[in-house]
């Protein structure tokens, strides 16, 4: 059928022309039938073989760090690589007082000392 919309022929059957030939009860019937199917029953498993492997799985093995020597001299000049040393060497007195200054403050708390030093290295950062 063509519609005469401000005298432009328009064909509206070719808009849409897929029509849905199912109802809405025989779609419904189609999905329960492929629920139905897909709820297999597997193998049953013991809960603790699930929680053995789980377990298992859990524990993570730390590789053993590989030392790797880098030529400094190939990326960055002598005076920059000086410059670069002066820094870190600042940067670790910083963080050795800060380290100080928390074993002081927190006698009686226990903290790791991971938490240690990143609070240590936070507080030297915090001074640049």
């Amino acid at each position: 059928m063509t519609n005469n919309i401000n005298g432009i022929g328009i064909n509206t059957k070719g808009v849409n022309s897929y029509v849905n030939p199912k109802t809405q009860g025989e779609a419904k019937s189609e999905e329960n039938a492929n629920n139905k199917q897909a709820q297999t029953t597997g193998a049953q498993v013991k809960p603790e073989d699930v929680l053995t492997y789980m377990a298992q799985n859990a524990v993570v093995v730390n590789p053993k760090s590989v030392t790797r020597t880098y030529d400094v001299a190939k990326y960055v000049t002598p005076e920059q690589a000086a410059r670069i040393a002066g820094f870190i060497g600042g940067f670790e007195d910083e963080v050795a007082k800060g380290l100080l200054a928390i074993n002081e403050e927190l006698k009686g708390v226990n903290l790791p000392e991971a938490a240690k030093y990143e609070l240590a290295a936070k507080m030297a950062e915090s001074k640049n």
